[in-house]
C-alpha cells in the first residue's frame, strides 16, 4: 500500500508539472515508451532498482539510456530524482497512475472486454461506442480471449464489471437449483 501511495505522489507531481508546461500528453508518452523499453531489457531495470549498485553507477546507466531516448529535460530530471531517492522501482506504477490521471483529464475510460472468441475491430469499436453513450466518456477497450466464459462478454472498466457471460449465467442457475428456489 505504501508503494502505491509513493507512486501516486510522484505521478501527481509530474502530472501537475506537465499541466503547467502544457506537456501532459508528451510526458505520458515519453514515460510509457521508456517503461516499455525497460521491460524488454529487465536486466537494466534490475540494475537501476538494485540496492547493491551505488547511486553514481545507476546515474551513469540512466545517462546512457537518456542519450538513446532524448527525453524532455523535465522527464530527465524526474527520472534522475527517482534514482537519487531510490524510487525508480516504482516507475511502472508511476507510469500507470500518470496514465490514469491523464485519462481522467481527457475524459477517457480504459478497460477490458473478455470474450470466448477474438473480437473483430469492428465489434470492439461498436462496443466502445455503446459504452461511450452510457459512461459519457471516450472508451478504450483491450480485447482478451478466455474460452472459459463459453459465450457472451465480460466488461471491466475501473470498478465497474458487466458480466453477461454464459458461464456466470450458468453459475446463477446452479445456485438457484441448489437452493431449491
Amino acid at each position: 500500500m505504501r508503494a502505491l501511495a509513493t507512486a501516486l505522489k510522484y505521478a501527481k507531481g509530474l502530472f501537475i508539472a506537465g499541466k503547467e508546461l502544457n506537456k501532459v500528453k508528451e510526458f505520458g508518452e515519453e514515460l510509457k515508451n521508456l517503461t516499455e523499453w525497460l521491460k524488454e531489457y529487465p536486466e537494466i531495470l534490475r540494475a537501476l532498482q538494485s540496492p547493491i549498485y551505488p547511486p553514481d553507477l545507476k546515474m551513469e546507466i540512466l545517462q546512457e539510456i537518456l542519450k538513446y531516448f532524448r527525453v524532455d529535460p523535465e522527464i530527465e530530471r524526474f527520472l534522475k530524482l527517482l534514482v537519487e531517492r531510490r524510487r525508480i522501482q516504482f516507475l511502472e506504477e508511476i507510469v500507470s497512475m500518470y496514465q490514469a490521471l491523464l485519462d481522467e483529464e481527457l475524459g477517457i475510460a480504459r478497460g477490458e472486454v473478455i470474450a470466448a472468441y477474438p473480437l473483430s475491430d469492428e465489434e470492439r469499436k461498436e462496443l466502445e461506442g455503446a459504452l461511450k453513450e452510457i459512461l459519457k466518456k471516450e472508451v478504450i477497450l483491450e480485447a482478451k480471449v478466455d474460452p472459459e466464459v463459453i459465450g457472451g462478454l465480460k466488461i471491466k472498466i475501473g470498478d465497474y464489471v458487466w458480466d453477461g457471460t454464459l458461464k456466470s449465467q450458468l453459475e446463477k442457475f446452479k445456485e438457484i437449483i441448489i437452493k431449491g428456489v
